[in-house]
Formats: structure tokens, sequence, C-alpha cells
């Protein structure tokens, strides 16, 4: 018998393991749908426990956000079917100062990516925002049943 932690087994000396370097991944980033951006800023109990803790590692994580959604936000305001607390303007400012959070831009080669997606989904905003969460290899957050099927890295 020998004592806890001994490195001496039998009487002969046991050369002890080698500890692996555990190389840590990088995280990937977060990228918020239209719903889970409002959720998360306005009614934070709507989203999914999943959703939360995976936004509550935001401060260790890159949170972005396409800037398609800014374009949904402001057609469901003007159209009275959201309420935003403030003006477009004064919502825009206040999400354009959070620290840690990142506004993309629809540029070319996102919509490359929306073409050449092979997804019959007709909503052009749910389009882009899977392309550009493709293109930034980035964990898609979204309650949307579609999206959840068409994108394995979603999560709900």
């Amino acid at each position: 018998m020998t004592p806890k932690g001994s490195d001496i087994s039998y009487g002969k000396r046991v050369k002890p393991a080698a500890r692996k370097r555990v190389r840590e991944t990088p995280t990937r980033p977060l990228l918020l749908d239209t719903a889970v951006l409002l959720w998360w800023l306005q009614d934070p109990a709507r989203l999914s426990r999943a959703a939360a803790a995976h936004l509550a590692s935001a401060p260790h994580t890159t949170v972005l956000v396409s800037s398609v959604s800014f374009w949904e936000i402001g057609l469901k305001a003007e159209r009275g079917m959201l309420e935003l607390g403030d003006s477009f303007d004064g919502f825009m400012t206040r999400i354009e100062s959070m620290s840690g959070l990142t506004i993309l831009p629809v540029d070319l080669v996102i919509w490359r990516q929306v073409l050449a997606l092979d997804w019959d989904h007709r909503d052009p905003a749910d389009r882009i925002i899977v392309a550009t969460a493709m293109h930034h290899q980035a964990t898609l957050l979204s309650s949307d049943r579609a999206i959840r099927t068409y994108y394995q890295e979603t999560v709900w």
C-alpha cells in the first residue's frame, strides 16, 4: 500500500504522468437575431435558458448584430408593432454605444453568401442573418424554428 499521492508503487518509482497542456479554443462569436436582440435589451425573461446562458458569457465573447436587424426594428416601430421607449434614432444611439456589441454591415460578401444559401426560405432578413452567422462562424441565437433547422450552430 502506498501513501496517497505517492509516485511509488510496489517498491518501484513510477514516472508521474505528463500533464497535457490544454489549449483553450477561442469562443465562437455570438450573433443575435432581431427578436433575441430586442428581448435581451427589453424583456430578458423571454430568452430561453440556453440563450440567457450564452449572453451571460458576453463579457468574454464577441456579440454581433447584423445591421439588417435595425431595418426590421425600424419597420416594426414605424408600423406601431413595436414600442422602443425612445425614438428610433435614440434607440440606435443607445445600442451603438454599448461596449462589447459589434454591428455588422450587410456588404457584398454577405450578399453573395445570401444568394449562395441552399435554403428555401423567403424572409430576406432571416437569410441575411444566417449568411452573416455563417460568414463569421458565429453561434446564432434565435428562437426561429426554420433558422434552427437550417443552421446547425443555432442556440435557443
